[in-house]
C-alpha cells in the first residue's frame, strides 16, 4: 500500500513538471530592442519615425527620455522644432547602451533641425 502510494505520488510529481529544453524553437517569439531618445530643451517639439511609425512629443522645462522599440536595423529619423531661442541636446542610445548620437545645438525660435541616424539591432 505504501509503495503503491509512493509510486503514484512519484509519477504525478514527474508528470506535472514541465522542463524547458535549451533547444526550444524561438521562431514564434518577437524579441524587441529598446533604445532611448533623450531630448533636453526648455520648450520644443520632437517628431520621430521608427520603422514606418511616426511619433510626436512636446517637451517643456527640462528633458524627456523617450523609449523606442525595434526588431531590425533601421534609420531613426528625427525633426526637432525649437519654440524659443535655446540650446537643444539630442542624444540617441541603442539597446546595447551605445551612444549613436549626442548633439548639442543652439537653436533660434521656430528653427527646425532634421536628422537621420542608423540604429543596428546587433
Amino acid at each position: 500500500m505504501k509503495i503503491s502510494t509512493l509510486l503514484i505520488l512519484l509519477i504525478l510529481s514527474f508528470s506535472s513538471c514541465k522542463k524547458e529544453s535549451l533547444t526550444n524553437d524561438l521562431s514564434n517569439v518577437v524579441l524587441n530592442n529598446k533604445g532611448i531618445l533623450r531630448v533636453e530643451c526648455n520648450d520644443c517639439q520632437i517628431s520621430y519615425s521608427v520603422q514606418s511609425k511616426d511619433y510626436n512629443v512636446n517637451i517643456k522645462n527640462g528633458s524627456e527620455d523617450i523609449s523606442f522599440f525595434y526588431v531590425t536595423d533601421f534609420n531613426l529619423k528625427t525633426q526637432v522644432k525649437s519654440l524659443e531661442n535655446q540650446g537643444i541636446r539630442l542624444m540617441i542610445i541603442d539597446s546595447f547602451g551605445r551612444v549613436v548620437s549626442n548633439e548639442l545645438n543652439s537653436c533660434l525660435q521656430g528653427e527646425v533641425r532634421e536628422g537621420s541616424f542608423r540604429i543596428n539591432a546587433k
